[in-house]
């Protein structure tokens, strides 16, 4: 299963992962449930973001990927692995969703049957890159942890 960050697991305001006073990302509503009913059906799970704002200088991928580690442990550690693509639109690169390249790094390196998989996510760019890899089912975030 891949797991979109912003929007999906993190609450995000004018795309930033909003921060609680401790300085951890808040996140969304059910998640928690969710994740602890939902990962033991899949072989692998792994968070895929886009995080244009390391390209513009307004964070680091050092706390990007902390954050993410934060959420891993705060979750009980459903994640494999995660990716992120350190690159804006303009740049063109492979990796920014909805091109596939994080999902098919991740999917080579852990032997992942595409074909097979689950991709969760919030945007037009999460379901065209699920697509885009082969990946079979694309279910919204909204859905899958069933906000109202």
């Amino acid at each position: 299963m891949f797991i979109d960050w912003g929007g999906t697991l993190a609450l995000t305001k004018d795309n930033r992962t909003v921060i609680d006073a401790a300085g951890h990302p808040v996140l969304m509503p059910n998640v928690v449930a969710t994740l602890a009913r939902e990962r033991p059906r899949f072989d692998v799970c792994f968070i895929v973001s886009n995080q244009a704002r390391i390209a513009k200088g307004e964070i680091d991928a050092a706390e990007v990927l902390r954050r993410f580690a934060w959420a891993n442990e705060q979750l009980g550690r459903p994640f494999t692995a995660w990716r992120l693509c350190p690159h804006g639109d303009e740049d063109g690169c492979g990796c920014r969703k909805p091109r596939p390249g994080m999902l098919l790094e991740l999917a080579g390196l852990h032997d992942v049957n595409l074909a097979a998989s689950t991709h969760v996510g919030d945007s037009a760019k999460d379901r065209d890159a699920a697509r885009l890899a082969g990946i079979a089912t694309f279910i919204w975030a909204r859905d899958f942890f069933n906000w109202v």
